[in-house]
């Protein structure tokens, strides 16, 4: 396996979102490193400081209906490095943006009708199977160049050459193309099944789906319909590393999160079966495994990698498992806001307000709480997070029941509530991120803080 370099880059898109009604938010330019956004506001500092009250660490969440002990949930994770790259970026629909994007996919579409033609009207039965076979391993040398295509950006993006915007593109477009190959893959295997006397086995067009499916994800996905217009203006979590992202979004009252991470692929591919695939998810998971409500697997004899899903009580878990190195290399992630639990908090009081942040790992969801001292009610009030003494990110309101959810960024930061005259300013550390393979890259057996000097891992959330 190869051994990771030191860079890691990170862009935090903060999206908020009101437990009551998720509100559409608005976007802006890319920033410069460790500068905040668009739709900006300066965080008001108070003349003194506020009354701050840390919560106690907690290894187990407790369940408010059952009382009992919730362990936390692991992720797959990309290793920290020398230094980090931050950034506030809010993404919507730009008409630029949104037509070339639309222009891609609809000439990939017209190529698989055009390829699926030829077929239909080739002049002989031997010329028919040569183009099937040459659609197949063309489809094959596409997945490779895709593959490259990712590596490009994400390296590129950690070097600072490529704006945060870009990088999400460039990720979107990718994903729109492995879909359209994946469904030219379906259509393509469903002619050979049904040509007499002609057959491509259907391992190898199994290894190809596997394969796509890598290079697809619910959030990159979910940016391909903000910026085609489909979806409403979001913020995105992104970390970048050596050819490993992470991605995570607040969508429809669920927190989604999908991670791929190149260096645990690879090795000597031995005997691996499906249930070796499941064996090795419940080890990285055995948490969700305990949890476990139903599951799936998909996966082909001599395949790169297994696709495991996994239902389970607080979401649902999908890892992809690599034959050669058996380890999770990829995962998408789904939880319910409703079943997420942060119990680690901390709160800051002044001018009658307290806020409590339910604290989390970068990238995870975390609640915000804003309350009156008075009597203890809810307040609903604008709250803006950003780096301390720094400009900060609106990121929504807290709502007729004094709460918002939003993704932690990484590092230190500042959430400031601003009711009226009276403002309250809370400081946060991100706990340790609850890391699939602990403190240990088992890609290079290296130790590693999984959230790094300047990134402060995580509470690990249910």
């Amino acid at each position: 396996m190869r051994a990771l370099a030191p860079a890691v880059a990170l862009l935090v898109v903060l999206s908020g979102v009101a437990v009551a009604d998720p509100a559409p938010l608005a976007a802006g330019p890319a920033t410069p490193d460790n500068t905040w956004g668009a739709d900006t506001a300066a965080a008001a500092t108070p003349t003194q400081p506020a009354v701050t009250t840390p919560g106690a660490p907690a290894q187990a969440n407790a369940d408010p209906q059952t009382g009992a002990a919730e362990l936390p949930l692991n992720v797959l994770a990309i290793p920290s490095g020398a230094s980090t790259r931050s950034s506030l970026e809010l993404e919507s629909v730009e008409l630029g943006s949104g037509l070339a994007f639309e222009s891609t996919t609809t000439g990939l579409r017209v190529s698989t009708g055009t390829a699926l033609e030829r077929i239909d009207s080739a002049e002989s039965d031997e010329r028919r199977q040569q183009l099937l076979l040459q659609e197949v391993s063309a489809i094959e040398q596409r997945v490779i160049s895709l593959r490259a295509r990712q590596r490009q950006v994400v390296d590129a993006y950690a070097r600072a050459e490529l704006p945060p915007r870009r990088l999400l593109y460039e990720l979107a477009e990718i994903d729109a193309e492995a879909r359209e190959l994946e469904d030219r893959r379906e259509r393509i295997q469903s002619v050979v099944e049904s040509t007499p006397g002609f057959s491509i086995p259907s391992s190898r067009f199994g290894n190809i789906e596997l394969e796509l499916n890598t290079l697809t994800g619910p959030v990159r996905g979910h940016a391909a319909a903000v910026l085609t217009g489909e979806a409403d203006s979001a913020r995105f979590f992104v970390q970048t590393g050596p050819e490993s992202v992470a991605l995570g979004i607040l969508r429809d009252g669920t927190y989604v999160r999908e991670v791929y991470r190149e260096p645990l692929r690879g090795g000597d591919n031995g005997e691996f079966t499906l249930a070796d695939a499941v064996n090795v998810t419940e080890g990285a998971y055995p948490t969700i495994a305990a949890e476990r409500l139903r599951d799936d697997t998909l996966g082909n004899p001599g395949s790169d990698s297994t696709r495991v899903t996994i239902e389970h009580r607080r979401g649902r878990l999908v890892a992809f498992v690599d034959s050669g190195s058996q380890r999770v290399f990829k995962e998408f992630q789904f939880r319910p806001l409703d079943q997420v639990m942060t119990p680690n908090s901390v709160s800051a009081t002044r001018d009658g307000l307290e806020l409590t942040a339910h604290r989390t790992y970068p990238g995870g969801p975390t609640r915000l709480r804003l309350n009156s001292t008075d009597d203890a009610e809810p307040v609903d009030a604008q709250i803006t997070v950003g780096p301390p003494g720094g400009r900060s990110a609106v990121v929504g309101r807290t709502g007729g029941d004094g709460s918002l959810w939003t993704v932690a960024p990484t590092g230190t930061y500042q959430v400031t509530a601003i009711d009226g005259s009276s403002v309250v300013v809370l400081s946060v550390d991100p706990t340790r991120t609850p890391s699939v393979y602990g403190a240990t890259d088992n890609s290079t057996g290296d130790r590693t803080d999984t959230a790094g000097t300047t990134t402060p891992t995580a509470t690990p959330a249910g």
